[in-house]
């Protein structure tokens, strides 16, 4: 019991001390008080005051890497131009990333020639197109696999995100989804497979859509989240049949009609 003990408290150690923030600050040039990020050679310094060095980190910075690049080189005493470093401890390695203030940006989220409203599943999301008049004017799916290790599994959903929000680009109309939690999640896949259902409930659901809203604004699209209560069911009754589709392809033209104030 002992044994199991001193093994719960170092877990549990070192749960609560694997991540460490470093706030930015605008004063200065490099946007920080402890790290210099030096664009042109891709190098991180950290300024280790207690040990009086530096320590150099070769480093590359992927998603929304130009927006860390404005943000250090706005003048000195910007708005947004404070970086904060988090610094997470992997045991086998380490990840850093910079947290930037983004700039505002006006958002399309007029709905008066339709939208654009998605379903999520296990291995796809449903997306349905409505004109105007919330008549239903394009059905699809984009398969989406959150099979393999976990970089991957995060690679996908990035991809699909993208895959998504490009019929958003493409008929220039905002994006409609449910306000999702996992319990509402796991109530609502009742016509699935079990072990894919709680793949989703258990990993991917909030990841999912924070993929697909950082992509919408990413594009210029504005998101609108709407009651995710029955919409499958309503989807089944009263448009699957009708429509030739299926039940997750009927939930999606259910979320985009409820999105415009018509279900």
């Amino acid at each position: 019991y002992a044994g199991n003990h001193e093994a719960w408290l170092e877990e549990y150690r070192y749960q609560r001390n694997k991540t460490m923030m470093i706030p930015g600050r605008r004063q200065g040039k490099y946007s920080n008080c402890l790290f210099k990020y030096h664009l042109e050679e891709g190098v991180l310094i950290y300024r280790c005051s207690s040990e009086n060095r530096e320590i150099r980190l070769k480093i590359q910075f992927h998603a929304n890497a130009k927006e860390l690049e404005r943000a250090v080189k706005l003048p000195h005493n910007t708005s947004g131009k404070a970086v904060a470093y988090l610094l997470e401890d992997h045991k086998k390695y380490f990840i850093i990333k910079a947290v930037v203030e983004m700039e505002e940006r006006e958002l399309m989220e007029n709905k008066q020639d339709g939208v654009i409203g998605i379903d999520i599943n296990a291995d796809h999301i449903a997306v349905s197109e409505t004109d105007r008049c919330g008549n239903c004017v394009l059905l699809k799916t984009v398969p989406m696999s959150l099979r393999g290790k976990k970089n991957q599994r995060k690679h996908q959903i990035r991809q699909t995100a993208k895959e998504v929000v490009l019929e958003c680009v493409r008929s220039n109309k905002p994006l409609v989804m449910e306000d999702l939690d996992f319990q509402k999640t796991k109530s609502k896949m009742r016509y699935g497979n079990r072990r894919q259902n709680k793949m989703l409930s258990d990993f991917a659901t909030r990841k999912i859509e924070e993929a697909i809203v950082r992509r919408c604004w990413k594009e210029g699209y504005g998101v609108k989240k709407v009651n995710p209560a029955n919409t499958s069911k309503i989807g089944k009754e009263k448009y699957s049949k009708r429509m030739g589709c299926t039940v997750h392809m009927a939930a999606a033209y259910v979320i985009a009609r409820r999105g415009m104030g018509m279900e």
